[in-house]
C-alpha cells in the first residue's frame, strides 16, 4: 500500500469537486482542474478546460460532490455516477480514506440532473461531525423498523404508480429456462401446443408498443435504483491519494520509479470495482479524475500498550472476479476465480526510536474451487455438484496456480462439516487436493459444528495451536522508513497465506480467521518489544482485546452484508469470546433474513453487479424475474453457443450417411411429442432438437448435452416432405418480449409417415424418459385422457388438434413443429444476430433450395400463424394473468 501525503493545510477541501450544471453540459472543478462533460456526448468529447468563469456558461445551478464512479447506460439515456456523500474512515500513513455513503445517478439533461440533486439536498442532511467519524457503521440488528417481516413488507409496498395499470411489466417471457432445457431437464416449462391453422390476432386489448414503452419507463428507473441502492450501503472504499487495492507488501514489491503514475495505473484490477464504468475517462486519458472504487471493509483504531502507541488496522478487499450474491455465485469459474474471494490484511503501524515500522498479515477467504450451486429457496440447501471431471481439474488447477503466484505457499482451512451436506462440496475439495499433489498446498479439515458442539467455541484454539509452526514459517510483512541503498529496509516478507473457508466463507471462517490474527498479533508484539507479557498475548490487556474483538466482529458483519444481505452470524463468540442465548437467537433472525434476501432480492443485486462490473449490459434486468435458480452466469450466452456449436457437429459427425453433405445445421425448440401424437394436456414442454441439413433429407436429432450424446433421430428423405408452414408462434401475451412475432416465430414441417427413418441409441437411453426421446407410451396417454375434464377437451380441441390436424391423420401424413431459439439475449454475442423471425426464414429458405421447390414456393410454403397472439391471450386464462401479477409485485 503506497500513500502520498499531501502536507498542505487545506487537504480536505481538496477532495471536494464542484459541480456545474449548465444548460448544456457539467462541468467539474477541484483544485486547478477543470472538465467540461457535454450533455451531447456523440457530437462533443469530454474536454479539460484552462479556466471557467460563471459568464462562460449559462450556470442553472452548483453543486458539491465528491467524486465520479463513472458512467452508465439505462434502458432510455446514460447517466453520470457522481459520489454525493461519505464518511472519512481515517487515515493511513497521512492518506485520508473514505467510504461511500451515498450516490446519485445524474441523467444527461438539466432539469432532471438539478432534480436529483435538489432532492438529496432537501432530505436529511447528514452532520459534518458525522461525514468525519472513524467508528464503523453499526451492526445490521433485526429491529422493529427492519425486521425480516417489515423488510417484505416495505418490499410489496414499495409500488410505482405510473404504471400500475399495466402491473410494471418487466419481462417474463414464460418460453424456458435455457441451461434447463439444454441439459434435458424433464420438469421444464410448460408451452403451448400450437395448432396447424390460426389466424393472426389483428387486435389486442394493449398494442405491442405500449408495452414497451411502459416496461422501458419502469426498466430505466429501475437499473438507476438498483445501482443508487448498490453503492449507497456503505460498503465501498476509495483514496484519491492512497493506493487501498494492494497490501503493503505487493506495494513494496511491485514498486516502481516513477513517483508521477497516475494512481488507478498502480492499482490491483482484482479489486477495482468501477474499472468498467469509468472506461471513458480512461480512453480519453483523463488520469486525474479517475478514482479507483474498492468494496471493503476498513477500520483504524489509534492503540496503547505499555507505553508504546501504534494503529491497529484491519482491512479486507473483496474481489470482483466472479462477485455477487451468497446463492447466485458459488464454486469456481472457467478461469479458477471463485466466488466471495475476500483478502484481509491486518496492519500494525507504530514508531519506535523515532523510526517508523510498519508489519501486515495477510489471510485470504474463497468459496471452494470445484463447479458446485445451491438452490436459493431453502435454508439448508443441499449442494450440486456441476460440470465434468475435465473442467473441474482445470479450474481447480488455475485458482490454485494464481493463488500461489500472488500469495506463495497455501495453507488451507476447511471448516465444511466432514459429514452430511456439507461433505458432498468438501469431500471433492480434498479429492481434488489429493488429486493435484501440489507441495506448495498445506490441506487441514477442521469441522467447525462438530469440534464447537455444545457452545464450545474454546476448542477454535486448539486449530491456531496445531498450525503454530506453519504461522511462523510463513511469517508478515515487516517494513520501515530507514533507507538502505535507496530502499526501505524490509526486516522479513510474508511467503505463503492461511487460505479459509466454510459453505459461505462468512461466518465460521470470520471467526477462525480472528483466531490467526490473533497468534500473528501476539507473535508481532513480543518481536517489536510492546508487550511485556508474550506468553499471555493480548488477553493481558483488556482494553486492546475489546478493540480487537470489535474489529473482527465488524470486518465479519460487513463482509457478511456484501455476500449474504446481513450480519454475521456467531458475532457474539467475535466480540466477546464468548457464545450465549442471544446470540443464537439474533442468528436465528439474521438466518431468516439471509432467506427473504436470497429468494427475492439477490436476483436484482446479483443483475446489478454483473452490470456495473461489464459483464452484462443494462438487458440483463429484463430477465430478473424469470431467474429460477441463479442469474445468468458472465459468458454464459458465450458457452452455450459452443455447447450448441459442438452438439451440431458431432450430431453431423454420427447420423449423416457417408453419400451425403451437410448444408447447414441448426437447433430449435420442438414440443416433446409430435402433434399426431399429442395428450390431451394442452401444455408441453420443450426439448431443443439438432436440426441437419443436406442435399437428400432433413435429420431431427434428440440430442442430451449433458452427456454429449445423440439419443435419438430422425430422416426424412425430400420425397416424403409435403409442405411447411412458416408463422408466428406465441405462447404468451402476458410481456411485450412474449407478444413479439420477430421474437416469437416457428415453422412446421408436413411430411408424410411412410418412408421415415428412425433410430435411437439403446444405450444412451438407459435411465432416460421416454418422452424425452420422442418414444410414444400409450398406456400414459390413455391415463391422461381419463383425467381429462369435458372443459380441458373443448381446451384442446381449440388449441391442440385443428380440423387440418385431424384430416392430416387420415391421409397418413404427420407433422414436426420447431420454434426459433432466442440468442444474445443477454447481449453477450458479438456481431449482429438474427431474430426469430429472420432465423427461421433462412433456414425454411435453405430448406426449400434444397428441396428444390423454388418454382413451386408458393404451393410448398404456407404462411400461416401457428399460435397467433389472440389464441395465446385466450390461453393465458386469469389464474395465469393472476400469478403474474403477484410475481411482478413481488419482483418489481
Amino acid at each position: 500500500m503506497r500513500c502520498t501525503l499531501d502536507d498542505s493545510s487545506d487537504l480536505d477541501k481538496k477532495e471536494i469537486i464542484d459541480l456545474y450544471v449548465t444548460t448544456t453540459s457539467f462541468v467539474l472543478i477541484r483544485d486547478k482542474d477543470i472538465l467540461e462533460i457535454p450533455f451531447n456526448h456523440e457530437e462533443k468529447k469530454m474536454a479539460r478546460l484552462n479556466s471557467f468563469e460563471s459568464t462562460d456558461r449559462e450556470i442553472i445551478q452548483k453543486y458539491e460532490i465528491y467524486g465520479i464512479i463513472g458512467f452508465i447506460e439505462g434502458f432510455q439515456e446514460k447517466y453520470m455516477v457522481v459520489i454525493s456523500s461519505v464518511q472519512c474512515r481515517g487515515s493511513i500513513m497521512g492518506s485520508p480514506i473514505y467510504m461511500i455513503d451515498e450516490v446519485n445517478c445524474l441523467s444527461f439533461d438539466t432539469n432532471k440532473a438539478c432534480q436529483r440533486l435538489n432532492a438529496k439536498n432537501d432530505g436529511s442532511e447528514r452532520d459534518e461531525t458525522s461525514e468525519k467519524s472513524v467508528s464503523p457503521p453499526p451492526p445490521v440488528q433485526l429491529t422493529k423498523s427492519n425486521s425480516f417481516l417489515t423488510r417484505i413488507k416495505k418490499t410489496l409496498s414499495k409500488k410505482r404508480s405510473f404504471n400500475r395499470d399495466i402491473n410494471n411489466k418487466l419481462d417474463e417471457d414464460t418460453l424456458i429456462d435455457a441451461q434447463e432445457v439444454l441439459l434435458n431437464d424433464n420438469k421444464g416449462q410448460e408451452i403451448i401446443v400450437p395448432s396447424a391453422s390460426s389466424a393472426i390476432s389483428q387486435d389486442s386489448s394493449l398494442s405491442v408498443s405500449s408495452f414497451e414503452d411502459e416496461e422501458e419507463i419502469a426498466l430505466n428507473q429501475r437499473v438507476v435504483k438498483q445501482v443508487t441502492e448498490l453503492f449507497s450501503r456503505s460498503m465501498f472504499l476509495y483514496s484519491n491519494t492512497c493506493d487501498i487495492t494492494n497490501s503493503f507488501q505487493r506495494s513494496y514489491e511491485e514498486r516502481n520509479d516513477y513517483p508521477n503514475v497516475p494512481l488507478w495505473k498502480t492499482v490491483d484490477k482484482r479489486f477495482w470495482w468501477n474499472e468498467y464504468l469509468i472506461r471513458d475517462f480512461i480512453t480519453q486519458e483523463l488520469d486525474e479524475w479517475i478514482v479507483p472504487i474498492m468494496q471493503g471493509t476498513l477500520q483504524i483504531e489509534p492503540c496503547q500498550i505499555e507505553g508504546y502507541h501504534f494503529d491497529f488496522i484491519l482491512l479486507s478487499r473483496r474481489s470482483k472476479e466472479r462477485a455477487g450474491m451468497r446463492y447466485q455465485r458459488r464454486g469456481v469459474n472457467e478461469d479458477g476465480q471463485v466466488a466471495n474471494f475476500v483478502e484481509t490484511e491486518q496492519i500494525l503501524i507504530f514508531k519506535k526510536d523515532d523510526v517508523n515500522h510498519v508489519a501486515s498479515f495477510i489471510q485470504t477467504r474463497g468459496s471452494i474451487p470445484v463447479f458446485w450451486s445451491q438452490s436459493p429457496y431453502s435454508l439448508h440447501p443441499i449442494p450440486i455438484l456441476e460440470r465434468s471431471k475435465e473442467e473441474n481439474e482445470l479450474a481447480f488447477k488455475k485458482h490454485f496456480a494464481t493463488q500461489e503466484r500472488l500469495y506463495g505457499k497455501q495453507l488451507i482451512v476447511n471448516l465444511t462439516e466432514l459429514m452430511g451436506r456439507e461433505a458432498i462440496v468438501g469431500g471433492q475439495y480434498r479429492k481434488h487436493i489429493v488429486e493435484l499433489g501440489d507441495p506448495n498446498i498445506k490441506y487441514v479439515e477442521f469441522d467447525f459444528h462438530k469440534e464447537t458442539k455444545g457452545m464450545k467455541f474454546e476448542n477454535i484454539s486448539k486449530l491456531s495451536k496445531s498450525l503454530h509452526d506453519d504461522l511462523s514459517r510463513i511469517q508478515y510483512f515487516w517494513e520501515t522508513n530507514v533507507q538502505e541503498n535507496n530502499e526501505p529496509i524490509v526486516y522479513c516478507k510474508q511467503t505463503g497465506v492461511f487460505r479459509t473457508n466454510c459453505m459461505d466463507c462468512l461466518d465460521r471462517t470470520n471467526v477462525v480467521q480472528s483466531s490467526f490474527g490473533r497468534s500473528v498479533l501476539n507473535l508481532q508484539l513480543m518481536r517489536f518489544g510492546i508487550s511485556e507479557y508474550p506468553e499471555q498475548g493480548i488477553k493481558y490487556y483488556d482494553g486492546f482485546e475489546r478493540i480487537f474483538n470489535n474489529v473482527w466482529a465488524n470486518n465479519g458483519d460487513m463482509i457478511s452484508r456484501m455476500y449474504a444481505g446481513t450480519s454475521a452470524l456467531k458475532g457474539d463468540f467475535t466480540r466477546t469470546g464468548k457464545r450465549n442465548i442471544t446470540g443464537m437467537m439474533n442468528d436465528a433472525s439474521n438466518s431468516l433474513a439471509r432467506m427473504y434476501f436470497n429468494t427475492i432480492k439477490d436476483f436484482w443485486r446479483q443483475a446489478t453487479v454483473d452490470f456495473i462490473l461489464g459483464y452484462h449490459k443494462a438487458e440483463i434486468f429484463r430477465h430478473v424475474p424469470q431467474s429460477t435458480k441463479m442469474s445468468a452466469e458472465p459468458g454464459f450466452e458465450r458457452r452455450w453457443a459452443k455447447i450448441r456449436l459442438d452438439a451440431i457437429n458431432i450430431s453431423s459427425e454420427i447420423v449423416i450417411a457417408e453419400d451425403e453433405t451437410k448444408i447447414g445445421g441448426w437447433t430449435l425448440l420442438s414440443p416433446s411429442t409430435e402433434s399426431g401424437k399429442q395428450s390431451k394436456s394442452p401444455r408441453k414442454h420443450f426439448e431443443e432438437k439438432v436440426v441437419l441439413l443436406t442435399e437428400k433429407a432433413l435429420y431431427v436429432c434428440s440430442y442430451n448435452y449433458e452427456l454429449e450424446k445423440v439419443i435419438q433421430f430422425k430422416r426424412l428423405p425430400f420425397d416424403i416432405i409435403a409442405s411447411i408452414q412458416i408463422g408466428e408462434y406465441i405462447l404468451s401475451s402476458l410481456t411485450p418480449a412474449s407478444r413479439s412475432e420477430d421474437l416469437n416465430y416457428g415453422f412446421i414441417v408436413y411430411h408424410s409417415k411412410e418412408g421415415e427413418l428412425v433410430r435411437w441409441n439403446t444405450g444412451s437411453i438407459h435411465n432416460q424418459s421416454l418422452g424425452d426421446i420422442n418414444i410414444s407410451n400409450e398406456e400414459e396417454q390413455k391415463g391422461e385422457k381419463e383425467e381429462s375434464t369435458e372443459e380441458d377437451d373443448l381446451e384442446n380441441q381449440h388449441v391442440a388438434t385443428s380440423s387440418a390436424e385431424r384430416s392430416m391423420e387420415l391421409k397418413g401424413e404427420n407433422c414436426i413443429i420447431f420454434k426459433a431459439v432466442r440468442y444474445n439475449v443477454l447481449g453477450e454475442l458479438d456481431g449482429e444476430v438474427e431474430t426469430c423471425k429472420e432465423q427461421i426464414q433462412d433456414i425454411v429458405k435453405s430448406i426449400v433450395k434444397a428441396c428444390k421447390h423454388e418454382e413451386d414456393e408458393a404451393n410448398f410454403i404456407r404462411k400461416e400463424a401457428i399460435i397467433s397472439l389472440k389464441q395465446a391471450e385466450k390461453t393465458d386464462g386469469i389464474f395465469r394473468k393472476m400469478g403474474y401479477k403477484i410475481k411482478q409485485a413481488i419482483w418489481i
